[in-house]
């Protein structure tokens, strides 16, 4: 008994410092966006109403909702730059009113971007170095099985709890997921105790038999009053939220997609882009690439750049060109090295290939030996972040799910880089690209080309 009491002690004092750590950062930010914006005041001479008007607007706008900005998920990007508009916003009417000047203007403006910008390094903080959210799944039987599999080794996501809605089908085993589980009766009311027995930050509602409107409706009411949010996990998996709009049409909830093919003018930007930068990187980089040619010819036979036939966007056909990281006679000893083959499908991998040279294996680690592709980048045929260019063997045993990967140019860098490399298996890289190429953002290519250089420099994957 003494046992069972030190242990739930143990388990509440973890609960109660998950929920301090939480609580804790959002004052930390809030304190932190209130000093940031009082130096720029400061600093951009801003007067005293100007001032405290901007730092109270901006303060109440983003932080209005307190615990609900440590949540998983929240908030996005694109949320903190319309709560950095509102703001700007009253400056501007207030100015139009003639209360304030055009200088109170472009200091209000000023303050209300230092706001910003802490909020985005809140953000990135949180994404970075997560506090896992205690979780409630509410939903039928194999729902909260399948919840519990898919978050079993989440930074992010502790399911502490489950309520099945199903009770009235004893013939279907119960999953066994070591949480504190229970039977939702929603013949009767639903009490805020059934849900928060496990004192959860958030109660997800997964979609299956028992679950509709009125259930949720119900959990909802439920919860008020009480410190958990609610959410309802969608089947809506691979599409990135900027591209969904909920609304309400004839009397039914809906979710618009919006169309996976970027528009005509941020592809134009991207391509024009791609082309100037990388013809500045290689200018920057031509220097590096005559000693690294000149050092691959003296330390094995053979030419410095090695050619092969990659497929490109909608299914075409391209030269592209790396430093040789190689033997010569690499394509003839595949054959006899096609036992040790760790890769899937026609890609072949060895994580420790005797075809690779002393010299290779230095510029595989750092990703030097794909600087050439800055050529085929300045070509044309290749982006700076798309996805991996595939081989025409590969691509001649594409499903139609794993083609919708040619949508896009292929990249000297992409998700696959940054999520493992060679470490990932080829339905993982299907799955990234595919991801890239259906939820395409400009604002997504610089996060991964920022990305990129921790990738490198940590050398995971690479061989």
């Amino acid at each position: 008994m003494d046992r069972a009491r030190r242990t739930e002690g143990g388990k509440r004092q973890d609960r109660s410092a998950a929920h301090t750590r939480r609580r804790d950062r959002w004052k930390v930010e809030l304190v932190l966006s209130a000093v940031v914006m009082a130096l720029v005041a400061w600093a951009v001479r801003a007067t005293v109403d100007v001032a405290l008007t901007m730092v109270a607007a901006s303060l109440v706008v983003r932080h209005w909702t307190g615990r609900a900005l440590v949540r998983p998920g929240l908030p996005r990007v694109g949320v903190v730059v319309r709560e950095t508009a509102t703001p700007f916003c009253l400056a501007a009417v207030v100015v139009a009113t003639g209360l304030w000047s055009r200088a109170d203007l472009v200091a209000a403006g000023a303050i209300t971007l230092a706001g910003a910008a802490v909020a985005l390094v809140a953000v990135a903080q949180r994404r970075l170095f997560p506090t896992p959210q205690r979780v409630v799944v509410v939903g039928s039987t194999v729902g909260v099985a399948e919840a519990a599999t898919r978050w079993a080794r989440s930074r992010e996501v502790d399911v502490v709890g489950s309520l099945v809605v199903d009770a009235d089908r004893p013939h279907v085993p119960r999953p066994r997921t070591g949480l504190v589980e229970g039977f939702l009766d929603l013949s009767k009311e639903i009490e805020a105790a059934e849900l928060t027995r496990a004192d959860p930050d958030m109660v997800l509602v997964v979609p299956g038999p028992g679950i509709d409107a009125e259930c949720i409706r119900r959990v909802g009411w439920a919860l008020e009053g009480t410190p958990a949010s609610l959410a309802v996990q969608s089947h809506l998996d691979g599409i990135a939220p900027h591209r969904l709009e909920h609304t309400s049409y004839a009397g039914a909830g809906l979710t618009h997609i919006t169309s996976s093919r970027p528009a005509r003018l941020p592809m134009a930007v991207k391509s024009v882009l791609d082309r100037v930068v990388g013809a500045l990187i290689l200018v920057a980089v031509a220097p590096l690439l005559g000693v690294l040619i000149l050092a691959i010819r003296s330390t094995s036979q053979g030419p410095g750049i090695f050619r092969q036939i990659r497929v490109g966007q909608d299914g075409s056909l391209f030269e592209m060109y790396k430093l040789r990281t190689m033997a010569t006679s690499a394509e003839a000893d595949k054959a006899s090295l096609m036992a040790a083959n760790e890769g899937s499908g026609v890609l072949f991998k060895m994580t420790a290939d005797p075809r690779v040279t002393p010299l290779g294996r230095v510029l595989r680690k750092f990703s030097l030996d794909e600087l050439p592709q800055l050529v085929n980048v300045v070509k044309g045929e290749m982006s700076l972040v798309g996805p991996r260019p595939a081989l025409p063997e590969e691509v001649a045993q594409y499903t139609s799910l794993q083609r919708r990967r040619l949508v896009a140019k292929p990249g000297l860098t992409g998700l696959w880089q940054v999520s493992g490399r060679s470490d990932l298996s080829g339905e993982d890289t299907i799955r990234l690209d595919n991801h890239y190429t259906e939820n395409w953002r400009l604002t997504d290519d610089v996060a991964i080309l920022a990305r990129t250089v921790n990738a490198v420099l940590g050398s995971k994957g690479a061989y």
